[in-house]
Formats: structure tokens, C-alpha cells, sequence
């Protein structure tokens, strides 16, 4: 086997993995987010783990981006083009086949979910439409309020081919403009903070559109080109994400000591991300050398192999769990956290295993349809 494949075959591996930490990190934050039961301990872990949750959904924009560009160019190289070309009608169709079925197979057993357990209850029309289209963002979602990240996946493939042909195809022209781009985006936000104007200030700062998570998608964007060319992230990228990390670490640090509020969105994000992502690739890249650790690396890799799925069904599990688990477990309150914990995330991946198997069903389905 070749250098060449041997590289390809790990980036394989510390891509599904990536993604496997960045899922188990929201998955945990959300547990905390949603655990009815107010006291000390869930208030530290909520908001540490919040912190986490955030960087994660940052790193899964940066790898759709990176994804992305990298299935082109390694494409267009392979055809022996140094120019990206690219049927984007057929591109885009095919996204919106791999997006959209596995999304309504998860709003179909989200609203079952509701239905059985919870409460299930269409308060607007209108909304409801919007959320079953997967175009109703956070503030009009009427199903989950984590379908908002469908949306903002769903509006950055739709615009994947116009940032290609305004950047004509080149690596530093879209870094740039997704740095003007979201520098831009966290000017109005921060405006919008000073003028309390809170609809236009959430808005912009989170959850709402690509423009929230510009940069990362762009800088994943930009990493594809790297990587497809060169096999590997160089040395530059280590060392300007470790400076800018640095910078804003320091940045940080200060604002802190003076006791002024941090908003990670406005900026920060920008600043860590770059830095968490390699590093992050670098660490994974360590402990495969690790024999003792291959099961956790294989349990990450297969957590980021579905992770689309599971961050698409593992909240509503939550909203209709938590609450129940926790008045029917008579034990210390620390206990009966560690319990709904594990009880959680047995049947959590219970859940995943027959969404899984479903969503295979329905694709192979579909498949002899579009054909």
C-alpha cells in the first residue's frame, strides 16, 4: 500500500472520529441542558458542557465545509483538472436525497415519540410546515428545537455553489471572504446587542443562519483544498491557528479578570475553532498508536459514522425521558443524575440502532425509485 492511500484511509478515520467526539459532546450537553432537576451540580455541568456543545457544533460546520470541498477537488484532480467543474444541479440533488429522507424519517418518530409519551400538540400551522420542510430555523421550529441545525446545513449546500463560482475557485479568495463575511456578521451582532435589540441580536449571533457559522463552514472549505492537494494539514495551519488560538486565550483570560461577560459567539469562535480542530486531529493521530484504545476509537469512529442521525433524534428522547426517569428514581439526587445518565443513553442508543436500520430500509426504497 502506497503513502498516499494509507494517508487517505486515516483521514477516514479521524473524520469519523472528529465527529464522534464533537456528537458525544452535545449529546451530554444537551442531557444536562434538558435534566429537570435544577440543583448545583447540573447548573456547573449545563454550563461547562454548554461551552463544549458550542465548539462541537463549530466543528461540525468546519467538517461540512471541509467534506465538501474536498470531495471536489480530489474529484477534478483525479480527472486531471486544476479547475473545479462540477454538474451543481446533480451536486445539490444529491445532498438534498442524502439530507431530507433521514430528516423526516426523524420528525415522523419525533412527533410518534411526542404522541406516546409526551405531549403532542400543533399550537401553528404555519410553523409546523416550516419545521416539517426544514426550514423554520430555531425561533418558528414547532417539532425540535435541534432541527434548527438541519436548516443551517440545508441553507450552506444551497449557497456551496455560489461561493465557488463568486471566489472562482480559489482557496484564498474563500477563507478571505468567509473572514470579511463573519467578521461582518459578529459587527451586527454586537450591534444589535448594544441597541436591545434581542430578535435581531439572536439572530445574528446563533442558530438562525449560515452567517452564524460562516467562517467555520468557509475555513472547511479551505482546508478541503489544503488537504486534497497535500495529503495533510501543513505546518502553517498548525502554526496560525496556534497563534490566533494564543491571541484569543489571552483575550480571554483578560476579559475574565475584569469581570466582563464573555459571549463565545461573538468572536471567540473564530478565534478557537481552527486551533480545536487540529488539535483535536493531532491527539486522535496519537492515540491510534495506542493498541489499548482502539475499542474507544472505534466506538468514536462509529458515533461519527452516525452522527447526522443522532444528533437528528437524540434531544426529544430527552424532553420525554428526563423528566419521568427522574421522579421514578427514589435515590440521592447525585445518584439519581449518574442513573438517568446511563438509562438515558442505553435507551438512546437503543433509539439509534432502530432509526438506523429504518432509515436504511427507507433509502434503499427510495433508491430503486430514483433510479
Amino acid at each position: 500500500m502506497n503513502t498516499q492511500s494509507q494517508t487517505q484511509i486515516s483521514r477516514f478515520h479521524w473524520i469519523d472520529r472528529t465527529k464522534g467526539l464533537a456528537i458525544l459532546g452535545i449529546i451530554l450537553f444537551h442531557f444536562f441542558q434538558n435534566y429537570p432537576e435544577r440543583n448545583q451540580l447540573i447548573s456547573i455541568l449545563d454550563r461547562n458542557f454548554a461551552r463544549i456543545g458550542y465548539a462541537a457544533v463549530d466543528i461540525f460546520f468546519l467538517m461540512a465545509g471541509f467534506n465538501t470541498s474536498y470531495a471536489l477537488v480530489s474529484r477534478s484532480m483525479k480527472a486531471g483538472s486544476d479547475q473545479i467543474k462540477v454538474r451543481w444541479k446533480s451536486w445539490l440533488g444529491k445532498r438534498l436525497f442524502r439530507l431530507y429522507p433521514s430528516y423526516w424519517l426523524a420528525v415522523i418518530l419525533t412527533c410518534l415519540l411526542y404522541y406516546f409519551f409526551g405531549r403532542f400538540q400543533i399550537t401553528s400551522t404555519p410553523n409546523f410546515i416550516l419545521s416539517v420542510l426544514g426550514l423554520a430555523g430555531v425561533h418558528t421550529q414547532a417539532i425540535n428545537p435541534g432541527f434548527w441545525f438541519f436548516t443551517v446545513i440545508l441553507e450552506a449546500y444551497l449557497v456551496t455553489p455560489l461561493i465557488f463560482i463568486i471566489c472562482k475557485n480559489k482557496r484564498l479568495e474563500i477563507l478571505w471572504t468567509g473572514i470579511i463575511a463573519a467578521t461582518l456578521t459578529k459587527i451586527l451582532a454586537f450591534y444589535f446587542l448594544l441597541e436591545n435589540n434581542t430578535a435581531s441580536y439572536l439572530f445574528f449571533l446563533q442558530n438562525n443562519f449560515l452567517g452564524s457559522y460562516i467562517f467555520q463552514f468557509f475555513l472547511g472549505l479551505y482546508w478541503g483544498f489544503i488537504y486534497a492537494e497535500h495529503h495533510e494539514f501543513r505546518k502553517i495551519d498548525f502554526q496560525v491557528s496556534s497563534i490566533v488560538f494564543a491571541l484569543g486565550l489571552m483575550l480571554y483570560g483578560f476579559l475574565v479578570i475584569k469581570g466582563i461577560n464573555i459571549i463565545y459567539m461573538l468572536g471567540f469562535d473564530m478565534l478557537f475553532t481552527p486551533f480545536f480542530f487540529l488539535g483535536i486531529k493531532a491527539i486522535l493521530w496519537k492515540l491510534e498508536k495506542i493498541v489499548s484504545l482502539k475499542w474507544i476509537l472505534s466506538f468514536l469512529s462509529i458515533s461519527g459514522i452516525y452522527s447526522y442521525q443522532i444528533y437528528l433524534i437524540h434531544q426529544p428522547l430527552y424532553f420525554v425521558l428526563l423528566p419521568k426517569l427522574t421522579k421514578s428514581i427514589q435515590i440521592n439526587s447525585y445518584l439519581t443524575i449518574l442513573f438517568s445518565l446511563f438509562i438515558s443513553l442505553t435507551l438512546l442508543t437503543i433509539y439509534i440502532f432502530m432509526f438506523t436500520k429504518l432509515e436504511k430500509i427507507l433509502m434503499q426504497k427510495l433508491e430503486r425509485v430514483y433510479k
